[in-house]
Parts: C-alpha cells; structure tokens; sequence
C-alpha cells in the first residue's frame, strides 16, 4: 500500500514528538534525580549565636532533600575547633571568627576556601525592662552592678573585651562563661543585671531580655566563615550544606530574620 506524502509528514511528526517528549523525561529524571543523589548525614559545628538560624535552616533543608540529616552542634568557636582538632566527627564548621576558622586552615583540617556568610556586632543584654538603667558600655563600670562576659578565649569574649578597651571601660565580671548562649542565660535567668553578647542573641531572646545598642564607632563586628572539613565522611551533604548556607536566600534570611549583618 502506497503512503501518501501527508501521512508520511504526520508520521515523521509524531515519532519527532515522541523522540522529544523522551528526551525531556529522561532530562527530568536526571535532574531530579541529582537532588536525591543527596542523602545520610553530616555533623555541623558552629557557633552558638546561629542556633536559631541553623535550625531552621536544616529543618528546611531535611525537606528539600528527603533522606538527609544535619546534626546540630552549637557551641563556642574555640571549643569546637580544638575538638575538630583532636578528632572529633565533624563536617562543617562555621566559626564566630576567622581566627578559629584559620587555626583549622593552618592544620591542615580545612583545605577548601571559607566563604564569609555573615557579619554580627556586639549589644548589651539586660533584664527585661532595663530596672538598672543601663544606657552606654561606660555604664557597665558601675561596681554595683552583675556583668557577666563569655570566656576570654571564646570569640564574644574576646569581642567583649575589645568594646571594652576601645570605649576605656574597667569591668570585673562575676563569671566569664563557656559561650554566648550560656552568658545570656545568666541575664535571662535573673543571676546577672548586663552582659555583652551578640546583637543576635538580644533578638533571639525574644522577651527574656532587653537590649542596650552599641554605637557603631564604639563597637567591633565579627566575622562569620563557613566551610566543609577535609576528613568529611559525606564531601557531597557537606557542600551542598555549604552551598546552601551561603546562597542568597539564606544570607538574606540571616540579616532580616536573625539580625545578622551583610558578609
């Protein structure tokens, strides 16, 4: 049977359709199935003043990635890294400071390059309603007063010591504590009139505390790096972790949700 030029046309236009309806299917699934390549678990170490942030952002990503978990470890910047230092199962650090992130650098246990993701500044954390009338950082060298002030070698401790020094403000505090978590729950609790800890902290405090603002020329701004450590167990979940905590959306999350400051 002879086929007419038409049905010959028609044919070649079906079977052009279906080549590309394949195609794109078969595009589809790679791309989709690229995110699934993602799965298990990493362990995040990271200072303590992005808690609230990280955990919603690894809830977020846990849903975006079905079959992925990202263990939180909060703690102080310095702590951590001697702990990764001496082994511990870690995978991504994001640090407070550079300092603690180039001592990971130096010993050889970051071999990628940190992306700054975030800048934060300092505040004072009072109790609710301010009853002791703190208005300034020279205000907290009144001897009748509670401070507290994270550990000298913990990066808010070390923030706070330089406010300090540049407005020439003499403080004893009656406890130098672990991190900055632990030195605003000493306001919080009612066991301390004033402490200086991260403008991030204040905010996420909610009602437990009330903030005192630093003035710009009277403050320091730390600076928040984040990368994948070289011994990661899972290179793939921990970049993607990285990639994630460093996109635009995230870093704008930080600034409006969190109060943390442009990288």
């Amino acid at each position: 049977m002879r086929t007419s030029p038409r049905t010959s046309i028609g044919r070649a236009a079906i079977a052009f359709v279906l080549a590309t309806s394949l195609a794109a299917c078969g595009s589809s699934s790679k791309s989709s199935g690229s995110s699934g390549d993602l799965s298990g678990s990493i362990q995040v170490f990271f200072g303590s003043s992005l808690t609230k942030a990280f955990t919603q952002f690894a809830k977020d990503f846990e849903d975006a990635h079905p079959g992925t978990t990202i263990k939180l470890n909060p703690g102080s910047s310095t702590t951590l890294a001697e702990q990764i230092q001496s082994g511990a199962d870690a995978d991504v650090f994001a640090s407070a400071d550079t300092k603690n992130m180039k001592k990971l650098q130096d010993g050889g246990q970051v071999t990628a390059t940190p992306i700054v993701f975030a800048k934060n500044e300092m505040e004072i954390a009072v109790e609710p309603g301010n009853p002791k009338k703190v208005k300034t950082v020279q205000n907290l060298a009144n001897p009748n007063l509670i401070v507290v002030l994270c550990a000298a070698e913990a990066p808010c401790g070390k923030y706070a010591d330089q406010v300090l020094e540049q407005n020439n403000v003499t403080v004893t505090p009656k406890s130098r504590e672990l991190d900055a978590a632990a030195t605003l729950t000493k306001v919080s609790s009612g066991n301390a009139d004033a402490a200086i800890v991260y403008v991030t902290d204040v905010k996420g405090a909610g009602s437990d505390v009330d903030g005192v603002a630093i003035p710009t020329d009277q403050n320091v701004v730390a600076t928040l790096p984040i990368a994948a450590l070289k011994d990661t167990k899972n290179a793939a979940l921990a970049d993607a972790w990285v990639k994630y905590v460093t996109a635009p959306a995230q870093e704008q999350a930080l600034q409006q949700t969190y109060g943390f400051l442009a990288p």
